[in-house]
C-alpha cells in the first residue's frame, strides 16, 4: 500500500526559484524550506501567500511570500519514493552503481508547463536535489504489512 499524500500545504517542504524564464533552472539556483502557515486553504488562488522558513536562513527570518507573484517556479512536497542514485560511498574508479534511496518528489503550484515531463526529487539523507525524466527512476514508498502468526 502506497503512502497517501496530504492535501494541506502547512508543514510541507517546498522548492522555489524567483522570477523569469520557462526553462527548468539548474540545481544550484533553487531555494528550499518548509511552509509554516498559509493565508488560505485554496492552493490555486492567485492571492495565496505562504509563511516560509528557508533552509539557508535562520529560523527567525521566516517570511510571507506570494506564491503566484514572487516565483517563476514553486514546487510543493508530494510523495515519498525510492529513487535511483549513484552510491555516494562508492570509491573513485569503480563501476558506477545505482541504488535506491528514500526521497521526496515535488509537484508544481507555479511553473506547471515546465514540469510535465520532469520530476524534482530531494533525497532525505542529504537534501541533494535531482531532476528525473523517467518514471522508472523512482517508485512510490510502500508500507509493508506483515502477517501476525
Amino acid at each position: 500500500m502506497a503512502v497517501e499524500t496530504r492535501p494541506e500545504l502547512v508543514g510541507k517542504r517546498f522548492l522555489c526559484v524567483g522570477g523569469g524564464g520557462e526553462e527548468p533552472p539548474d540545481s544550484g539556483r533553487w531555494r528550499a524550506g518548509v511552509i509554516r502557515a498559509v493565508s488560505q486553504r485554496d492552493s490555486h488562488s492567485p492571492d495565496l501567500a505562504v509563511y516560509v522558513e528557508f533552509d539557508d536562513l535562520e529560523w527567525e527570518k521566516r517570511e510571507w511570500v506570494k506564491v503566484y507573484e514572487d516565483f517563476a517556479t514553486f514546487l510543493v512536497e508530494y510523495q515519498l519514493v525510492w529513487a535511483k542514485r549513484k552510491d555516494p560511498s562508492q570509491t573513485q574508479g569503480s563501476k558506477i552503481k545505482q541504488i535506491q534511496w528514500p526521497a521526496l518528489t515535488f509537484k508544481p503550484l507555479v511553473g506547471k508547463s515546465v514540469y510535465n515531463s520532469i520530476t524534482a526529487v530531494e533525497f532525505l539523507v542529504d537534501k541533494q536535489l535531482d531532476f528525473i525524466t523517467e518514471d522508472s527512476a523512482f517508485q512510490p514508498y510502500q508500507v509493508l504489512r506483515f502477517k501476525e502468526y
